[in-house]
């Protein structure tokens, strides 16, 4: 029985984050896009529209919302795929709020540019590509979706004690040159659930599945094939 992928993108982000790889994959893609302005809330919404088992896989915000997800509903998840992101809490909610502010205020381009240059690993042979990508898929996903987005960020908590819970397979996916999850996060998680696994990307950003496409959906195919094929 083929097994169901629910891909959710980063801030700002839509399933053109994993086009080049979800097509290779040997599996049901759905490609969820968070809209709402709490984690609690964006759990409930994923979980209504899910199938009653599937796979999660989530980069950044979403990857943290994956990991909300599998926490929430163990009997449902099968897999979790966490792509550049932590189980930290928040250091500072207002810089999360102040953002949401800009955003609401119209100064959407800013934000988009400033993490632009963030997102992607520059130096790379696709980091203009990506930084660039981030920011159409962003202007197509507006300010007021990523305001909410922004608002949830701001409200996450701590989950580092809570990952012995995590008894699914695991994959945990980062890019060597993170700026926003930095690959200690990987590591840390991986060995904090019961089945992880950790992937680095030699001179990568923040999103693998754009910056090296090819090498993430090896990676993602191997997991899935030694996880899941029967």
């Amino acid at each position: 029985m083929r097994k169901t992928l629910i891909m959710i993108p980063a801030f700002g982000c839509d399933g053109g984050l994993y086009a080049e790889v979800a097509a290779g994959l040997d599996v049901d893609v759905i490609t969820h896009v968070a809209r709402e302005a709490s984690y609690d809330a964006m759990v409930a919404a994923l979980l209504a529209q899910a199938p009653e088992e599937f796979i999660v896989l989530g980069t950044s915000m979403g990857g943290r919302l994956a990991l909300e997800v599998a926490l929430a509903a163990p009997d449902r998840v099968e897999g979790l795929v966490v792509i550049g992101a932590g189980a930290g809490g928040v250091a500072d909610p207002a810089a999360g709020l102040r953002r949401s502010s800009r955003l609401r205020g119209g100064e959407m381009e800013g934000v988009l540019v400033e993490m632009g240059e963030i997102v992607a690993h520059l130096p790379g042979p696709r980091g203009p590509a990506t930084r660039d990508a981030f920011i159409r898929m962003g202007r197509e996903t507006g300010a007021e979706v990523m305001a909410r987005q922004s608002d949830a960020l701001a409200g996450r908590v701590d989950r580092w004690e809570r990952l012995a819970e995590i008894t699914c397979p695991t994959l945990c996916l980062w890019g060597e040159r993170d700026q926003f999850s930095p690959a200690a996060d990987g590591r840390r998680l991986a060995e904090g659930v019961e089945w992880g696994v950790y992937v680095e990307l030699p001179d990568c950003g923040h999103f693998p599945t754009l910056e090296f496409p090819a090498e993430s959906l090896q990676v993602l195919r191997d997991w899935l094939d030694e996880e899941f094929d029967d």
